[in-house]
């Protein structure tokens, strides 16, 4: 059986919008850390009730709004800053100081994935529906604060028909919304791509890095096509150009992304680091990876489980992936991305299902 608590349409204030080298959504490790927190209030507050643990979360976006502004036309955008914290006794003579950061108000919705299922009545689901909400509204979410959710669900699916009933039943929560998708393998094809054209080409200086592969997906590059006349063979700073769009690599609405972390140093014994959390956690300092990221309309997913991530440990790195091999969808997951299956959720049907 596969099951999935749905967060619809979450309000969120002054949620944090620079994520490493980017900036304009939170970092998904936040989206993770917020079903992490989730995951223990549940285990701690109502230990033995509810014996299961949230493993992963699908991010759906509805609206965003980054709190910047533009000096001046074509000026790069700043964002708004506040004087923070407000004025102390130690700041009575002068201004306090302003700490630069990025803020943004966004509606999202989550859809969190169950390790196992709940076996509960009617009238449980819905008092665990509540617990859940009332949890959530005594949280942050990637720093912001939560201001309203639309509702919580426990859907539940255990044959094929009842997770196709369940994926309309998600997407009729969560639209109009985008998804947003593991790209990684773009970035490495393209990689490899840059990597062969590089052998292949004896005139190139320089070996193509990773980084210069991500820049192709991130940066927006102009490239100069010159009218060069007759008797130039070469152009020159004084030869006109039209300057023409240099599309990405790979076609979709594809975005710069923040995907975990890479230890740099070794890790630490409790106690040895000053100024962290707690005295009995050990601690290492990380560097943030970046990859690439994919926003899709939720009207296009054939099956679930392909859009939730999880945290993955290996060694020294730290991500957050989403995988298809879902152990809870092994048996029905084929049949799910038949593409004899693909659903059209039609407007006023969703709207019954309210």
């Amino acid at each position: 059986m596969s099951q999935y608590l749905v967060l619809s349409h979450i309000d969120i204030q002054n949620a944090n919008s620079i994520a490493g080298l980017t900036w304009g959504f939170p970092a998904i490790t936040q989206f993770l850390g917020f079903t992490h927190a989730l995951s223990r209030k549940l285990s701690i507050h109502y230990e033995g009730e509810y014996d299961c643990e949230l493993t992963g979360c699908a991010v759906i976006s509805h609206t965003f709004e980054n709190k910047v502004y533009q000096p001046k036309k074509y000026a790069d955008f700043e964002f708004l800053q506040s004087k923070n914290p407000p004025v102390l006794a130690k700041h009575k003579s002068a201004s306090p100081p302003i700490i630069e950061e990025g803020k943004m108000n966004l509606t999202v919705s989550l859809v969190i994935e169950l390790d196992k299922p709940f076996v509960l009545t009617t009238v449980e689901i819905d008092k665990l529906q509540k617990k859940v909400l009332s949890m959530c509204y005594r949280m942050r979410l990637a720093g912001g604060t939560i201001l309203n959710i639309k509702q919580a669900k426990l859907l539940s699916a255990s044959t094929q028909e009842q997770h196709l009933a369940m994926l309309r039943k998600i997407k009729s929560l969560t639209l109009p919304g985008f998804v947003l998708l593991d790209r990684s393998d773009y970035l490495q094809n393209h990689h490899q791509a840059m990597l062969a054209h590089y052998t292949a080409d004896k005139s190139a200086s320089d070996e193509p890095q990773l980084l210069d592969a991500w820049l192709d997906f991130a940066a927006l590059k102009f490239k100069a096509i010159p009218h060069r006349s007759e008797d130039q063979s070469v152009p020159d700073e004084s030869t006109p150009a039209d300057w023409e769009y240099v599309a990405k690599p790979n076609q979709g609405y594809l975005v710069p992304l923040m995907t975990g972390y890479k230890a740099i140093s070794e890790l630490y014994g409790p106690g040895s680091v000053l100024n962290t959390r707690d005295e009995i956690t050990p601690s290492c300092f990380v560097e943030a990876i970046h990859s690439i990221g994919e926003w899709k309309g939720m009207h296009s997913l054939n099956n679930v489980d392909e859009i939730i991530w999880r945290y993955e440990h290996d060694g020294q790195w730290y991500l957050c992936k989403q995988s298809c091999n879902s152990a809870n969808n092994e048996v029905v997951e084929p049949q799910i991305l038949d593409a004899q299956q693909n659903q059209t959720l039609n407007f006023n049907e969703a709207l019954n299902l309210f």
